[in-house]
């Protein structure tokens, strides 16, 4: 491939020919330093890759000061969207698109359609899911081995696969994205399978099954997200009550006083998980955080530190009952996953999630004027309008205006 033609490809946009002249200079010094034309070259594709061009998605503010907003590039949307949905450059499409001035509302509607049905979509199912459902966590969860014999690899990696499954069930098979937490099917192999205490599916690989008549349906009762949130030797009520506050209905929860001591005392770990709790709210210090995250986490004290279904704690009979922050109750997991998902915020919360991801930074909402509060509330009605389909609310922020726009910073 000739430099000219590899350079708009690595900075992912047309190159003015002084650009590749200067890069071509290292052709014409390495002949006159009696070097080869091959070395040369080797030289003007390092300064192309180490390039600010390369190594960044360079987007330029004419005023890089000014907080007025301005519009990006053709080819700065192009690699704004490609960098969205599929992790990864344009395609040929895509810079075509930007060369006849094509991303525009309807020509990046028919973009986004065409890039989600392409098999590279499958990044923003697995990397927007790593993220936002923590299953890049499963990588770092260290169950306890002696008090966690069963816990090895294999059942690693089954966990991962199920809750990435059940995304994509949403991304590319129009699962609406609440059934995430009700769905009353999952998918697991042999070895989760086992774990579940569920029958053998025949198979090494994911496959659907059901669980109707079962402990289980949606992520808040799947082995992943219960292992993520749990401590190496104990399920954790406040760990996995605070991801649900902000991770699925974006609740802020302050962070813990200095010089305060978050654990519990092994000495006095007598009773149930929700008694010592009980124990440790009693310094009025904590109680004010533990509140709000605590009887949601209890709620799911029927599975354990790596998801297993059990009925006792400790030789004393669980209690899941629960409540959430705004005074509702409910009793074990299947009733709390219905109450999230029939709550406003999680739908607010996961457009807010995702336009995180899209956008690379968190909403602006202390700066006066900012676009972000008004277009996010238009994004999140439009997703619950639309039956919390992930394609239409991919289409909205691709199509905003803070997608579309940038501003300096003063």
């Amino acid at each position: 491939m000739r430099i000219e033609a590899f350079v708009p490809l690595a900075w992912r946009r047309p190159v003015a020919t002084t650009e590749v002249d200067v890069l071509m200079t290292s052709v014409t010094l390495a002949s006159t330093q009696s070097d080869t034309v091959e070395q040369g070259l080797k030289i003007a594709l390092r300064a192309v890759l180490m390039s600010p061009n390369f190594v960044f998605r360079v987007e330029n503010d004419p005023s890089p000061t000014s907080a007025a907003p301005h519009a990006l590039g053709q080819y700065e949307i192009a690699s704004r969207l490609s960098y969205f949905i599929w992790s990864s450059m344009p395609d040929a499409d895509l810079f075509a698109a930007a060369k006849a001035g094509a991303l525009v509302q309807t020509g990046l509607q028919s973009q986004v359609t065409r890039m989600l049905a392409s098999p590279k979509a499958a990044a923003i199912s697995d990397n927007f899911a790593g993220q936002w459902l923590y299953t890049r966590q499963m990588a770092d969860a260290v169950p306890d081995p002696k008090l966690f014999p069963g816990f090895d690899e294999s059942l690693r990696t089954a966990m991962k696969l199920e809750m990435e499954a059940m995304f994509r069930e949403v991304v590319a098979n129009g699962m609406a994205a609440d059934k995430l937490l009700t769905a009353d099917f999952t998918f697991i192999n042999d070895r989760l399978a086992k774990h579940y205490g569920l029958p053998a599916v025949g198979s090494t690989t994911p496959v659907k099954v059901s669980l109707a008549g079962t402990t289980r349906g949606g992520i808040l009762s799947q082995g992943a997200f219960l292992t993520v949130t749990s401590h190496q030797n104990r399920t954790s009520p406040v760990l996995r009550g605070k991801w649900i506050m902000n991770q699925l209905l974006c609740l802020d929860v302050p962070p813990p006083p200095p010089d305060v001591n978050i654990t519990l005392d092994p000495a006095k770990a007598t009773g149930t998980i929700r008694q010592q709790m009980e124990q440790h709210r009693a310094n009025p210090v904590c109680a004010s955080c533990h509140k709000q995250m605590d009887p949601i986490g209890l709620g799911l004290e029927n599975y354990d530190a790596i998801g297993v279904h059990r009925t006792t704690d400790n030789g004393l009979a669980i209690d899941s009952s629960g409540e959430l922050p705004d005074g509702r109750k409910f009793n074990g997991a299947q009733q709390l996953s219905t109450l999230v998902a029939s709550d406003e915020n999680f739908g607010r919360c996961m457009a807010e999630q995702l336009y995180t991801y899209a956008l690379g930074r968190a909403p602006d909402r202390a700066t006066a004027g900012h676009m972000d509060p008004a277009v996010l509330h238009a994004i999140a009605q439009s997703f619950r309008g639309a039956g919390y389909n992930f394609k239409d609310l991919v289409t909205q922020i691709a199509t905003s205006p803070t997608f579309l726009n940038r501003r300096g910073e003063p």
